[in-house]
């Protein structure tokens, strides 16, 4: 009984010396903080009235490079059949699968609406959300997902065509 007692005071002293060491790192932050907050950076304060501008263009700047990746893959997907291009744009693809199964969202997009505010993919969605045409669930991350899955499989499709097409070429 009496060990059982002497335990759980020493727990308790445990959690008391915890807890005095958290207080005690939650007031250096704030002391840091308040330091770094002090410090003035001179190139910080030129650049401020700036900030929104150079926010917009560089949004702009991921919303051109997202639409142009899009439209030259595209474009490749419809007008090549030679297989090492529709086998780069599969990865490339496969690649954007990836990223928007890990962070929940296209990369592109996530830079477009940081920088600018908003993204193409969820301008369309407003825009069919007004026309009613809505998915049944409504999380972009899913409907991004089921375009590249859609994507993925017509890249797919067209190399067996073509590759179909190669064998029975060389049969005939």
């Amino acid at each position: 009984m009496v060990y059982i007692i002497n335990d759980k005071k020493d727990k308790l002293n445990k959690i008391g010396e915890d807890v005095k060491d958290f207080v005690k790192k939650d007031k250096m932050n704030k002391k840091l903080e308040k330091e770094v907050k002090e410090h003035r950076n001179i190139i910080r304060e030129i650049g401020k009235p700036y900030r929104n501008f150079i926010d917009k263009t560089i949004g702009m700047y991921y919303g051109f490079i997202h639409g142009l990746i899009v439209f030259i893959g595209g474009c490749t997907v419809v007008f090549s059949n030679n297989l090492l291009y529709l086998a780069i744009i599969l990865l490339i693809v496969s690649l954007d699968a990836f990223a928007i199964v890990c962070l929940h969202d296209c990369p592109l997009t996530q830079l477009e609406e940081k920088y600018f505010g908003l993204s193409g993919k969820r301008n369309s969605k407003e825009f069919l959300h007004k026309l009613g045409i809505v998915h049944k669930c409504d999380h972009m991350y899913e409907s991004q997902l089921e375009f590249v899955i859609n994507m993925w499989m017509v890249v797919v499709m067209k190399m067996l065509f073509i590759i179909a097409y190669h064998m029975c070429k060389k049969v005939y």
